[in-house]
């Protein structure tokens, strides 16, 4: 008995030894939950690991509970390799840290250096490629650039370079706040899908999102932080998504949903899946953002040019002519495209707008029209149209002035043949031949001024004018603004009846392309209607008879200004208050009177672009 507690006594002794020793081998790393000895729980060690982070902004390092882990500059390089590349072969990581025939074995060393400094293992032994533990977090803190120190390791300097420009610190985008702020109650896992044409910024917004939450921003796919995809998407089973605790943000191109998507949304868990559709920035947002400190022409322009969108607005801006980025990625991503149905999209961007059945044919794309929508760039509205003028312009850039010619040409002959006076106009005015003829009245009159009645009016009294409804107006400080940016799109602000007769002054600046019909305004009465086109800097004053007030805004242009009624006064008082009797648009007289002399250019007189008071 006293033999056997003496063994009993001897094997406690050795256990405790052993221990002891165990735990000095660890160091520092005990108060990091480094292993407490083989014996432990293993349950109870695995839910109690640390987690060591690696702060992607500021010096190279890693973490734990605050205290740094001392290591080598490329053990460190290798572990923020793999946590924002993900998992990567052997071969691949020994290239870039070392690049020499002795590369592999010089990775194993490096590999065998991180296990002691970590005093566990890192990488099983023989895993390839490798992968990340779990208790290896980025963590995007810190300050100063991203990965500091790991420029000149090895072959990364063009990678640090890209890594840095990736994850940039901006102060904030200037659109689309309201919808981040909006965005930041959402945690992660979570999957955002944001649909948008090109230009859109979902990669911007993805950004932004990921440095407002907190989250290391990726490109491919993590297990946690936040992921951005875009086609193509990567091909791994649904399963593993579902499992990943990352913020997911997929970028969906206009057309049919991919599989991928339609495989996400069918299995992801509905309340942890938002869908958004990025519309073109209204012209408010854009102007009070990414256009504040511009001219009115020079915002206006690259507004409506950039069709609105975020990430074209700038490119607009810094070159008014033709810029290069928007265009290669428009064709970049028409290359998904057959080369026929790529050919006849070319083809119909000598159309802008609705495009007639006849001019389809003519240009042969009929063939093609149902690929064409299926893939998001054409859409049915009562015929078809692309769906986007600015993207329209592009391609038409892309023609040579002899096959422009040609196309406009065989468009201009088929819709003669088949009686589309109107449509044909817009051919023959490009082509360099005449079309006035073919003009319907209302155009004629808001395009050549002709058949005007003027008069010689005082401005008394100001009048309120009252608004009973509107569409596509918004106030803008003592006026309203608008923007067309589609052909087609209307506008309208209609007013209380007038009680008396009264002189409608209407001043302002408008933008419009030149290879357009440009920004059109009908004024609307129980007496008919009056057409005009609003260009540059205007003024506009005309004499209403009292009665109902509406004005209809078509065309495509951006415009502000304001709008105000007077008493019209023509007795004798009018000139002794010292100011100066207006030429005024007399709308309801029913034949034309002798028209005025056109005025003086612009800056003086009225201000008007073309220098007179009247369209």
């Amino acid at each position: 008995m006293v033999a056997s507690q003496d063994a009993l006594t001897l094997r406690e002794g050795a256990l405790r030894k052993r221990y002891r020793k165990k735990t000095r081998s660890l160091g520092n790393f005990q108060g990091c939950g480094s292993m407490e000895g083989k014996e432990g729980n293993a349950l109870k060690r695995a839910l109690n690991d640390p987690v060591y982070a690696l702060p992607l902004f500021g010096r190279a390092r890693v973490l734990c509970q605050g205290k740094e882990v001392r290591l080598s500059r490329k053990g460190l390089a290798l572990l923020y390799y793999l946590a924002l590349e993900g998992p990567t072969s052997r071969a691949r990581l020994a290239d870039l840290l070392y690049g020499h025939g002795s590369a592999l074995q010089n990775l194993r060393v490096e590999l065998h250096r991180l296990g002691q400094a970590f005093g566990r293992e890192v990488f099983p032994k023989g895993q390839d490629p490798l992968s990340l533990p779990s208790w290896l977090k980025l963590e995007a803190s810190g300050h100063g650039e991203a990965l500091e120190g790991l420029e000149e390791v090895g072959s990364l300097w063009e990678w640090v370079q890209e890594v840095r420009a990736r994850h940039e610190y901006a102060p904030g985008l200037p659109w689309r706040q309201e919808l981040l702020r909006e965005l930041a109650a959402l945690r992660p896992p979570f999957l955002l899908v944001l649909r948008g044409r090109i230009g859109a910024g979902q990669r911007a917004l993805a950004q932004e999102l990921a440095r407002i939450l907190g989250l290391a921003f990726h490109q491919s796919l993590r297990p946690e932080g936040l992921v951005y995809l875009e086609s193509p998407y990567p091909q791994v089973p649904v399963r593993e998504i579902l499992r990943s605790k990352a913020f997911l943000v997929l970028s969906l191109d206009p057309g049919e949903d991919p599989r991928f998507f339609l495989e996400l949304r069918a299995h992801y868990p509905p309340e942890r899946m938002r869908v958004l559709e990025l519309a073109p920035l209204s012209w408010l947002e854009a102007r009070e953002g990414l256009l504040a400190g511009y001219t009115f022409q020079q915002a206006a322009g690259a507004y409506f040019l950039a069709g609105g969108q975020p990430e074209w607005i700038p490119e607009w801006l810094a070159c008014a002519t033709s810029p290069q980025r928007p265009l290669a990625q428009l064709r970049l991503k028409a290359r998904w495209l057959s080369e026929p149905a790529r050919v006849a999209l070319e083809r119909l961007s000598v159309v802008s707008g609705l495009i007639p059945e006849q001019v389809l044919d003519a240009l042969g794309a009929l063939p093609y029209l149902e690929e064409l929508e299926r893939k998001g760039w054409l859409v049915y509205q009562g015929g078809y149209r692309f769906a986007r003028e600015a993207e329209r312009r592009l391609f038409y850039s892309t023609l040579s002035p002899g096959r422009r010619h040609e196309l406009h040409e065989r468009a201009a002959t088929a819709l003669a043949l088949a009686g589309r006076g109107q449509v044909e106009a817009w051919h023959r005015k490009v082509l360099g031949e005449s079309y006035e003829s073919l003009l319907d009245p209302h155009l004629r009159e808001a395009l050549l001024s002709g058949g005007r009645v003027w008069a010689k009016r005082g401005l008394g009294r100001e009048l309120a004018l009252l608004t009973q409804g509107s569409e596509g107006v918004f106030p803008l400080g003592q006026g309203f603004g608008l923007a067309l940016l589609e052909p087609g799109e209307k506008a309208h602000l209609d007013f209380s009846s007038l009680e008396e007769e009264a002189v409608l002054e209407l001043l302002g600046e408008a933008y419009a392309p030149e290879d357009s019909w440009g920004l059109l305004l009908s004024v609307r009465g129980a007496w008919g209607e009056g057409h005009l086109r609003l260009e540059e800097s205007f003024a506009h004053r005309l004499l209403l008879p009292p009665g109902p007030l509406h004005l209809r805004f078509s065309g495509v242009g951006v415009a502000e200004c304001t709008l105000r009624a007077y008493r019209p006064r023509s007795d004798e008082g009018t000139f002794r208050s010292g100011k100066a009797p207006v030429d005024v648009w007399v709308l309801a007289a029913k034949k034309a009177e002798e028209v005025p002399e056109q005025g003086e250019k612009k800056g003086k007189n009225q201000g008007r672009g073309e220098g007179n008071v009247h369209p």
